[in-house]
């Protein structure tokens, strides 16, 4: 049985724009993907509301996505994939940060899982980024809470693609197949979580393929960072 760890903030959590609340288990794309490997693989959700990929936010703690890396990677190994879906909330005013910024965040989370030991036989897992989906039409709120990100998400899109392929990452833009809610903008409804776990999980199948044949994606690249 294949471990797979989905983190990311409040759409793999779950948030529900209609209802202000969480989406049902089996609703939620990470519940999607568990239903889709059925048997075959271990599905681990660890999502939370405005996690960013390295900023602190300063009215909630504990939203820095790089802070708990490390230990939820020791928590759970050994794990074969690493599924990392951050970066939305980094387009915040309240960080001021540009979409560079928010990849040297993201790139800073896939050294941390390049360098480890928490992979089947004590090589690092396997990772895929998912990009954030591309904000629509704001609510009155989300207006205010992500002023100027629209502008920020093609540079965004472009920036993450290039830090997943350096750190040999694979890499999955939902935006092919995924649209936000018109609600706020921001959040998946049911049938957009439904989309993006089918998508998962079939590139989540042809990753362990490729393991399975070739070996690791990565491991001589892996191996040369952990040693740089």
């Amino acid at each position: 049985m294949k471990t797979i760890v989905c983190y990311g903030d409040s759409n793999t959590w779950g948030y529900d724009a209609t209802t202000g609340s969480r989406h049902p288990i089996d609703v939620r794309w990470p519940g999607v993907l568990r239903s889709q490997l059925d048997k075959d693989a271990h599905i681990i959700e660890e999502g939370l509301n405005g996690r960013t990929t390295a900023f602190d936010e300063p009215f909630r703690r504990g939203r820095n996505g790089l802070a708990p890396v490390q230990w939820l990677l020791e928590s759970h190994d050994p794990i074969d994939l690493f599924i990392v879906a951050l970066g939305a909330n980094d387009m915040k005013p309240i960080y001021n940060a540009s979409a560079y910024d928010s990849a040297q965040g993201l790139e800073s989370i896939l050294r941390i899982i390049n360098r480890s030991t928490a992979g089947p036989g004590s090589r690092a897992p396997e990772i895929l980024v998912i990009a954030p989906v591309v904000f629509g039409t704001f609510s009155a709120r989300t207006s205010e809470r992500f002023a100027g990100a629209h502008e920020k998400f093609p540079l965004l899109l472009e920036e993450y693609q290039i830090v997943a392929k350096a750190h040999q990452a694979y890499f999955l833009d939902p935006n092919r197949h995924n649209i936000t809610t018109d609600i706020d903008g921001v959040h998946l409804d049911a049938q957009n979580h439904r989309d993006l776990g089918m998508a998962v999980s079939a590139l989540s199948t042809e990753i362990f393929r490729n393991t399975e044949n070739e070996g690791s994606f990565a491991s001589e690249h892996r191996e040369q960072e952990k040693q740089s």
